[in-house]
């Protein structure tokens, strides 16, 4: 993927990137950005300007991009010549404040945060510079009114900047691939897809084969405790996918029951920054056996080496269930492995289908919203 994509960008074409999760599509768009600024550094042409724009859709995948820049950065011995700089809801002030007097070349920015940026004036002056935006995980953005705002926004980068940006967007699980082409960039965008097999394995199960047992006050997350935590043992580190907050806390709760306090974290968007980032730390080091998560660990955050993945009752997409899966067995050449544990009859069949449409690699079509003048 990295072949294919960095040609087109290398010569300023808007490029689509779509490829499986953990096949290095995030360094492919950054790598050729790097290199420039590089070379710009050591010819001492490398003004203290915004150059690239890097949108993510989670505070929490920005973060984790930065932190994923420091080894290109130093491999590249550019680390101290190339700033990056973040800009969240998170962002203390005076990170903001220090942004304005000393713009970063990188900035890394929720679609929000680049809206606030873009009405006023200091933000102004900031992007004015810009030019090239990463989209990174934009099958989360694609089908959403928050999509149709981000590109609106786009169009006044390129209006404040007097000209069209570079665009390059990134998907792992994205189709028709030319009709999101067309929605990255109104110019042609070329399509950097190579055929990649990867390697995957997904089986259902359940725990509740026999229906008359168990009339506890909640005798389901109860047995999806039991389960899980027994899939844990001889791995060094699990992720269980849950479709909700609330059921993300159950779970952990009862699986603690047997495994002791810190056997299972959880991760959701109600967590505050710190807890976020001491949990996504903790799982990317080994030091943390099992996470639930809702889908805010299914989008791109570096989790490090994870053993399996366990779905407790069925995700709402193909497309989900694909990133998830990927999750695991992360790089290319391994296998990544799902357990889809059903907690009723009926979602039996749901799962077995989610399943069998994930083998074959089928994902949702793109239905992006039209005209929305809201």
């Amino acid at each position: 993927v990295q072949k294919e994509a960095w040609r087109w960008i290398a010569a300023g074409e808007h490029v689509l990137v779509s490829a499986p999760t953990g096949t290095g599509k995030t360094l492919s768009a950054f790598f050729v950005f790097l290199d420039q600024m590089k070379r710009q550094a050591v010819a001492g042409e490398l003004k203290q300007e915004l150059q690239l724009v890097y949108v993510s859709p989670l505070k929490s995948l920005a973060a984790d991009i930065r932190e994923n820049l420091k080894k290109p950065l130093e491999g590249m011995q550019a680390e101290g010549l190339i700033d990056t700089g973040i800009r969240t809801g998170d962002t203390p002030q005076k990170d903001r404040q220090r942004m304005v007097r000393k713009p970063p070349h990188i900035l890394i920015i929720t679609p929000e945060s680049l809206y606030l940026m873009l009405t006023s004036r200091t933000g102004q002056k900031v992007l004015a510079t810009a030019r090239a935006v990463i989209l990174d995980e934009l099958h989360a953005l694609i089908d959403t009114k928050r999509g149709a705002h981000l590109m609106l926004s786009l169009a006044r980068l390129d209006r404040l900047c007097r000209r069209p940006l570079q665009r390059i967007g990134l998907s792992a699980t994205i189709e028709p691939l030319e009709l999101a082409a067309e929605y990255l960039a109104p110019e042609k965008a070329r399509i950097a897809a190579p055929v990649m097999e990867k390697k995957v394995r997904l089986e259902v199960r359940s725990p509740f084969v026999d229906a008359t047992q168990g009339r506890r006050k909640d005798p389901v997350w109860e047995e999806m405790g039991k389960v899980v935590y027994e899939y844990c043992q001889g791995s060094r580190s699990v992720i269980a996918f849950v479709e909700g907050r609330r059921y993300a806390e159950k779970l952990a709760y009862y699986v603690n029951l047997l495994g002791g306090a810190d056997f299972a974290r959880v991760h959701h968007g109600s967590l505050s920054k710190e807890q976020r980032t001491e949990t996504e730390l903790a799982l990317r080091e080994g030091r943390l056996r099992l996470l639930c998560a809702t889908s805010s660990m299914e989008l791109g955050i570096d989790v490090g080496q994870i053993d399996q993945v366990l779905q407790v009752g069925c995700p709402r997409t193909v497309s989900s269930t694909m990133q998830r899966l990927g999750r695991a067995g992360h790089n290319p050449g391994r296998v990544s492995v799902m357990h889809l544990f059903a907690r009723t009859a009926a979602e039996c069949v749901s799962c077995g289908m989610t399943a069998q449409l994930a083998r074959e690699g089928g994902v949702e079509q793109l239905h992006p919203p039209v005209e929305c003048l809201d």
